[in-house]
């Protein structure tokens, strides 16, 4: 019995052995954690100031060699803090987190979002350079979605910045120039979009309606904008990239051969062929045959299509512009700029079905 007994205490003794140095361990990181935790405290009480616009009056990146040391301070008292095991611990990394932890991360959203807001004012004089100098180009197309991917960033970044205060004073200072940028020449770069989706519904030979669509979308699109300069520029654009469209360029070659046959029967003073050329819902109609003799009996008058040019092609229906000379009595010679509206009937005949009087030659885009 006493041999058991001496077993007995030499196993306690060996135990307390073991479990001391332990526990001396634990205090000695615990105190050494607290420590850090302290210091870490100290410097985010210094850098909660500095992101405080309410305090500077002004947006600007904080003191970084004291953001620097809150940082580090705070990940290395919340590394020491994963290396104990007590019941301290809970109330020291809450101690760390609401005295450190959320100046240090507020002060990352701060910076971000200034960070972001350079980029914005960087971006948006970039852009306002290359609107000035081409608005249409796809350059400028392409600067203008980077200044607007630049601020959804930086809405998204704005929800990390602490305080109503400051978040209004980023905006007023980065946000609201950008954007400014974007609204002032947005309905332009709107129409130079509506161009690359035709472009690129005509290189993948899309269904004819949606093509179609694509043109007048984007011809409403040029009502929104004021510029003569820009419009005739977006015209360019979209007259180059129409002509890639076959069902298009086949169209206009019937519109040619209509308007060659017009100045075939003018010319051959043909009254019966002409009339035929002209819808019976063509303005006068019901007088247009008179019209057209007197001008035959009274004028001895040459007809020569110099140009035309066909802004559209919708549902069998098309805006032309031609610009004719006319020489009468084979002396004196007028060249005359008139819009025509033509359709196609169920037969597949273009016939004239409106003309755009002289007065409204404003509204029409013409293409040299």
């Amino acid at each position: 019995m006493k041999k058991l007994l001496s077993y007995g205490l030499i196993a306690g003794i060996i135990s307390a052995n073991i479990f001391i140095p332990i526990t001396n361990a634990e205090a000695s990181s615990i105190s050494k954690a607290e420590s850090l935790v302290k210091v870490a405290e100290e410097h985010a009480g210094a850098l909660k100031w500095q992101i405080s616009y309410e305090l500077t009056k002004d947006i600007k990146y904080p003191d970084m060699k004291i953001f620097n040391l809150t940082k580090n301070a705070y990940l290395n008292a919340k590394s020491e803090l994963e290396k104990v095991n007590v019941k301290d611990k809970v109330k020291l990394e809450k101690r760390l987190e609401d005295n450190a932890g959320i100046h240090y991360k507020r002060a990352m959203g701060y910076i971000d979002a200034i960070t972001s807001g350079k980029k914005i004012v960087e971006k948006a004089n970039e852009f306002n350079a290359l609107y000035s100098k081409n608005p249409t180009s796809d350059v400028t197309e392409k600067s203008y979605h980077n200044l607007s991917s630049e601020i959804r960033k930086q809405a998204i970044l704005l929800y990390r910045v602490y305080g109503k205060s400051t978040r209004d004073a980023i905006l007023t200072q980065f946000k609201t120039p950008g954007e400014k940028a974007l609204q002032s020449s947005k309905n332009v770069i709107t129409a130079k979009m509506h161009i690359d989706k035709l472009d690129q519904l005509i290189m993948e030979k899309s269904n004819q309606k949606l093509v179609e669509e694509q043109v007048n979308t984007f011809f409403d699109s040029l009502d929104t904008i004021k510029d003569d300069a820009i419009i005739e520029d977006l015209y360019e654009a979209y007259y180059q990239s129409i002509r890639k469209d076959e069902n298009f360029l086949k169209q206009e070659n019937e519109i040619k051969e209509f308007f060659q046959k017009a100045d075939e029967y003018a010319n051959a003073e043909n009254l019966e062929a002409t009339i035929g050329l002209y819808s019976e819902e063509f303005p006068g109609y019901a007088t247009l045959s008179e019209t057209i003799e007197a001008t035959f009996k009274d004028f001895d008058v040459r007809y020569e299509t110099l140009n035309f040019d066909v802004q559209y092609i919708l549902n069998n229906s098309a805006l032309v512009i031609q610009h004719q000379k006319s020489t009468i009595d084979e002396k004196n010679t007028i060249e005359t700029t008139i819009g025509y509206l033509l359709e196609k009937n169920e037969a597949g005949e273009w016939k004239f079905f409106d003309v755009l009087e002289e007065s409204d030659e404003s509204d029409l885009l013409e293409v040299e």
